[in-house]
């Protein structure tokens, strides 16, 4: 994968030396020099938010797991017998048999 865009470059310095207001007298080394410097700032901008993107959502699936984990482990159904289990599962009265819908 390419790290630069060496055609932003390129546009950036171009649209540095046409503009008299950016210019402000430098050269075409200068204003391509300065170009580079922007694309750097830019991809090290653009690789702290990927980390920080990466890192977020990696602690969203710890958490995440973490949930479904202490779902798994509660005991919801704790003091309820099984005939009103499986009724309530919709298994009849006890002959194991869906029934519902």
């Amino acid at each position: 994968m390419k790290r630069y865009d060496k055609k932003q470059v390129m546009k950036d310095a171009h649209r540095i030396y046409s503009n008299d207001f950016q210019r402000k007298g430098r050269t075409w080394s200068e204003c391509l020099t300065a170009a580079w410097s922007w694309e750097k700032d830019a991809v090290r901008v653009r690789e702290a938010k990927a980390a920080r993107l990466d890192a977020m959502i990696a602690a969203s699936w710890k958490a995440h797991n973490e949930r479904k984990e202490a779902k798994t482990n509660e005991n919801w159904y704790k003091g309820i017998d099984s005939e009103t289990l499986s009724y309530a599962m919709g298994y009849g009265r006890g002959n194991n048999f869906y029934c519902g819908d």
